[in-house]
């Protein structure tokens, strides 16, 4: 995809993922955060968001539950599709995107793996995100972690603001 359709594509997804955020239940312990996986074609495999699922859920984690990627999760959620991947990893999601409302986690609290885990053990190759985690909870650092593990990340700081006020209550 040529530059500026891509950039036009990473505001439309990541948007969709910060719009996402809004669905989470409340929380006083954890960010709300949306999360959007799309395949290399540009069609949307799977999305999810924080404690949609489960208390505990993150919105990374939830997308690539839906998609098949997680191990125990080869059934899609309502409303979704197995993106075909088949939970293979590898090669197979190299050219897929996660866009995320907030850096994906680095460490977690409530798993055993973190989200920036998950997504560099599925295979996929990309990360646009609006807002670096900010160190409330846990320390950030996911989109570094996720380069120094050949992950390419990408931020859209102009979705920050947005992405923000969904956390209002936590800032």
């Amino acid at each position: 995809m040529a530059g500026t359709a891509q950039a036009t594509a990473d505001h439309g997804w990541l948007r969709e993922a910060v719009e996402l955020a809004r669905r989470c239940p409340p929380s006083d312990s954890a960010f709300s955060v949306g999360a959007i996986l799309v395949g290399a074609d540009g069609t949307m495999i799977a999305s999810g968001y924080s404690r949609e699922l489960d208390p505990h859920d993150h919105a990374e984690e939830v997308a690539l539950a839906k998609a098949g990627l997680l191990p125990g999760s080869d059934r899609p959620g309502p409303g979704e599709q197995a993106g075909g991947a088949g939970g293979t990893g590898g090669g197979a999601l190299a050219g897929a995107t996660m866009y995320s409302s907030l850096e994906p986690c680095c460490r977690r609290l409530s798993r055993a793996k973190s989200c920036s885990e998950l997504i560099a053990g599925a295979g996929i190759g990309r990360v646009v995100l609006a807002w670096r985690e900010p160190p409330v909870f846990v320390p950030g650092g996911g989109a570094d972690w996720l380069r120094a593990h050949g992950v390419t990340v990408e931020e859209m700081p102009g979705l920050a603001d947005a992405a923000r006020a969904v956390n209002a209550h936590l800032l």
